[in-house]
């Protein structure tokens, strides 16, 4: 994930997991960049309960509270986040466990965040908090005989969805490797 619930909370008291989940997800899309740490992957998963056991690598690189993603399997392709380690087991917190599967072309590896993008989610956030109950309204509008402007955002406009002004620049790097 690239905030935890409750630095972002800190930040805005009514945000949700749902919420941050978007975050990520939009920023994912928005940036065609999965931030993957390809040093840091494991292969030949078998995913049951909580768990994902790796025929092949380790999980050295990796520390509890890290966003794992798992591909190429047939159910359970998706963002985890690891909550223990053994050498070639990671234990995830979720609310729902895996489907159960082997699976021979299943791939784990770490996500690692740069700290532009932490800080680019921050500040959608606060602009949320500051901007979030003036959206719709701008210069000219004229509402019941009274007149009401507020400044045109460049930055980003996070309650309508307009997030390209910040990740813009991302987009262009394309894929990473860290």
């Amino acid at each position: 994930m690239i905030l935890k619930l409750i630095e972002a909370q800190a930040i805005n008291v009514n945000i949700t997991q749902s919420d941050l989940n978007a975050f990520e997800q939009a920023v994912r899309a928005l940036t065609h960049n999965n931030f993957q740490d390809f040093n840091v992957r494991g292969y030949e998963l078998t995913l049951t309960g909580y768990t994902i056991t790796m025929a092949r690598g380790s999980t050295k690189g990796l520390r509890v509270g890290d966003t794992i993603e798992v591909n190429d399997t047939k159910y359970n392709n998706g963002l985890y986040v690891v909550k223990t380690l053994t050498l070639t087991g990671i234990e995830v917190e979720e609310t729902t466990p895996f489907i159960d599967e082997t699976c021979e072309d299943g791939i784990v590896t770490k996500v690692a965040y740069p700290a532009d993008i932490i800080t680019g989610v921050k500040k959608l956030i606060e602009y949320d908090v500051k901007m979030g109950g003036k959206a719709g309204i701008k210069n000219g509008k004229n509402i019941e005989r009274s007149e009401c402007s507020y400044a045109s955002a460049q930055f980003c406009d996070a309650s309508s969805g307009r997030w390209d002004g910040y990740f813009k620049h991302q987009k262009s790097l394309g894929s990473r490797k860290y």
